[in-house]
């Protein structure tokens, strides 16, 4: 195996590439879920558990007992789902003998050079794209997940590609986590407004105030009409309801799977302005070159374009280290309407 030049040639050298994506990284930027309530940290050198969750944090959960209770049994493999460095997200995408040979012969056509230039250039740029958004996606599935359940699970569901951790719990207050006085999807005498002013009265007595609730829009039509509910929480000052649409995609060995990261049953509380920052670290290759390959940046994320000759395909791959961090987890309450108290 070789690697050698991209060859879409000048086009694919990296000051074209990355003229490409910041063209269209504004749109991008607005596609991103995750964006409206994150900023990115300072980039670091590795990304860690107790990076991203807080080493106090951690260790807090695993001594806080009573001083006159036992000590605690806890099971170590729990603890030491804390230690260690977070894996690369990574996706790389190919241009195959076959699609390149079918290029060459759109290329043979008796058409202008403009259409030619055109057909090669919207190849390199979906892959470019595709790319780039890809982190964005993996970034969203996992802010929704944090967000919605205090908690992450990279399981082979939502990341059947690459590694597996499990559930990494991000140790929200057991205060934080509700239940309902009656189920808000099955039980025609649920009070809705009850259960979110208990839970904005709890706050309050913690110096937490709300400014809206994220509910899943599949919740909204089958429980209560928006604008109904939203104008009476308004006249009681309370924080209004905002539906979320968070269903992405995942892929294995070619086939796209729909999953929706964000957990359907649970309302979740949020303050106003950011909730934490995104984690991040530098890839290797940002320190280590490779010749032969032409590298561009979208935003965090290192962009790389070359050509494999055993076998042939011509590759496009993103590489980002990154993992949310709720640093305002303290000021985040979840309503779990399908659980009653």
């Amino acid at each position: 195996m070789a690697i050698v030049a991209s060859i879409f040639g000048e086009y694919a050298e990296a000051q074209n590439l990355q003229a490409m994506i910041d063209n269209s990284s504004e749109v991008l930027y607005g596609q991103a879920f995750w964006r409206n309530y994150l900023d990115w940290g300072l980039p670091q050198t590795s990304l860690t558990f107790e990076t991203v969750i807080g080493r106090s944090r951690i260790e807090a959960a695993a001594s806080i007992v009573n001083p006159d209770d036992p000590a605690p049994l806890r099971s170590r493999s729990n603890w030491e789902s804390y230690k260690g460095a977070i894996s690369t997200m990574k996706e790389k995408f190919s241009l195959s003998q076959k699609e390149y040979r079918d290029l060459k012969a759109i290329q043979s056509l008796p058409i202008s050079d403009a259409a030619k230039k055109e057909a090669l250039m919207k190849i390199l740029y979906d892959d470019i794209m595709r790319a780039s958004k890809s982190t964005d996606i993996r970034n969203d599935i996992l802010f929704a997940q944090a967000l919605s359940k205090l908690e992450i699970d990279i399981n082979v569901t939502n990341n059947p590609d690459g590694a597996v951790f499990g559930t990494i719990d991000l140790l929200a207050g057991s205060h934080q986590k509700r239940n309902v006085a009656k189920a808000w999807g099955t039980d025609v005498t649920a009070d809705i407004v009850k259960d979110i002013q208990d839970a904005v009265a709890d706050a309050r007595l913690r110096g937490i105030s709300f400014e809206k609730i994220l509910i899943d829009e599949s919740m909204v039509s089958h429980i209560f009409t928006l604008d109904t509910v939203n104008e009476l929480l308004g006249k009681y000052r309370l924080p209004y309801f905002e539906p979320l649409n968070l269903r992405k995609g995942v892929e294995k060995d070619g086939v796209i799977t729909v999953i929706n990261p964000f957990k359907v049953e649970n309302a979740v509380l949020v303050p106003a302005g950011k909730l934490g920052v995104m984690h991040n670290a530098i890839a290797i290759e940002e320190w280590e070159a490779v010749p032969g390959i032409s590298y561009s940046r979208y935003d965090r994320a290192l962009l790389s374009k070359w050509r494999d000759n055993d076998p042939w395909r011509e590759y496009t791959q993103v590489e980002l280290n990154a993992f949310p961090g709720l640093e305002r987890i303290e000021s985040i309450y979840i309503l779990k309407t399908d659980t009653v108290a």
